[in-house]
């Protein structure tokens, strides 16, 4: 400041004056208190311009602050509508979704009942025809068998019969037999009553006899022959036929069995290939519910990382305003402390022009003291400006500056 130098120059005076006579001295004495006064005031003036500005400046930080506090709570109520907002969404999506797995769970379910109503079907169709196939087959088989008896009671009685007639035959042949023996003894009887004229004849009689007997036992014998040959033949046409008819029956029941298996494994495999389309399309509906999970967690991670990043956008973005914040707040605290370090100054160096000025004027002493109280309500004035810096500016608005608290001195 400009004073400290006239003060020097003054105390160098006074120190070289001081056996001048008392007038002088007055004469000085005044004009160092009216160029102190002058020093003072322009001090005082100088300090309520900066206290001024800063008054000016802390309500402009304070309006920045205040704007920016409110621009925040406006960004965070945004914010929290758009959560809330994203929320009622991803809420009503998520209940689609639900839904939609509710319908879909309950169409699959319907469409089991009915492919297990129909397999049943199918089934008891099947057993249905199982049944009617295995009663045709014992229907089959006992009438087989009916004719199986029936061709061997009629084996039977024809063998009855057959050996019936060569019974009645070989009786026939007996019976002529001793007829022809008869007739033979009567014609000896005749032939010896005859005696020997007739012996010859007897003897031609009974050898052209004999000659017919063996002749008709041959042709008996012949027939018998005959017969036995017919019969066996007939026999062997039998088992033939027999054999033949049985090997059909066998091969009609290894047919049959075979188509009896052929059917069960054909109904085997439909069963088979239902159930491995049944796996097949629960595999596929596992798998689909699968991807749609994957897809369903896919998107909800794409929406927490979209979301997180958002949010992270709004903290840098809040983290910056309050950066901006907190940087005005140490300017502001930076000015304050230059205000109050040149508050302290200028009261070091007030202090230190009263402790040289002791023997002053009064009026200098008084001058003093105001100017000690004017320094406290200073630095009350900004303590309170930055406690409540509306209520200083109103203050301060309503007083015209800090020269209402003063007295305008």
């Amino acid at each position: 400041m400009g004073w400290e130098p006239s003060v020097g120059k003054s105390m160098t005076a006074s120190g070289n004056d001081t056996g001048n006579d008392t007038g002088l001295e007055a004469e000085r004495r005044g004009t160092a208190a009216l160029k102190e006064q002058r020093q003072m005031e322009s001090i005082k003036a100088k300090r309520q311009q900066e206290l001024e500005q800063m008054v000016a400046y802390e309500l402009k930080l304070t309006q920045v602050a205040e704007e920016q506090q409110r621009q925040i709570e406006a960004d965070r109520h945004k914010e929290a509508q758009r959560q809330k907002e994203a929320q009622a969404r991803q809420k009503a999506w998520e209940e689609i979704q639900r839904q939609k797995e509710v319908d879909k769970v309950k169409e699959e379910a319907r469409q089991e009942r009915i492919r297990k109503k129909l397999a049943v079907e199918e089934y008891q169709k099947e057993q249905d025809r199982k049944l009617q196939e295995e009663l045709e087959e014992k229907a089959r088989l006992k009438a087989a068998r009916q004719r199986e008896v029936d061709a061997r009671l009629m084996r039977e009685e024809h063998k009855k019969q057959t050996e019936m007639i060569i019974e009645q035959q070989q009786k026939v042949v007996e019976k002529r037999r001793q007829e022809m023996q008869e007739k033979d003894e009567r014609r000896k009887a005749e032939m010896e009553a005859r005696q020997l004229e007739s012996m010859v004849k007897a003897e031609e009689e009974r050898q052209r006899a004999q000659q017919r007997i063996q002749s008709a036992m041959e042709q008996q014998r012949e027939m018998l022959k005959m017969q036995r040959r017919l019969y066996h033949e007939r026999q062997d046409r039998n088992a033939v036929k027999r054999a033949q008819y049985e090997a059909a029956q066998r091969a009609e029941t290894e047919r049959l069995r075979q188509v009896a298996e052929m059917k069960k494994d054909e109904l085997t495999r439909a069963f088979k290939k239902m159930e491995r389309i049944e796996n097949k399309k629960r595999r596929q509906t596992l798998e689909k519910e699968q991807m749609a999970e994957k897809n369903l967690q896919a998107v909800r991670q794409q929406r927490e990382i979209d979301h997180r990043q958002k949010m992270e956008r709004q903290k840098l973005k809040q983290a910056d305003k309050l950066e901006a914040v907190e940087r005005l707040n140490r300017i502001q605290l930076y000015k304050r402390e230059q205000a109050v370090d040149r508050l302290n100054a200028d009261d070091d160096r007030t202090n230190a022009l009263a402790a040289f000025k002791e023997k002053m004027l009064e009026e200098r002493k008084a001058f003093r003291r105001q100017n000690e109280m004017e320094r406290h309500k200073v630095i009350e004035s900004m303590e309170k400006l930055r406690q409540q810096p509306s209520k200083a500016l109103k203050t301060l608005k309503s007083g015209g500056g800090m020269d209402a608290s003063t007295g305008g001195h």
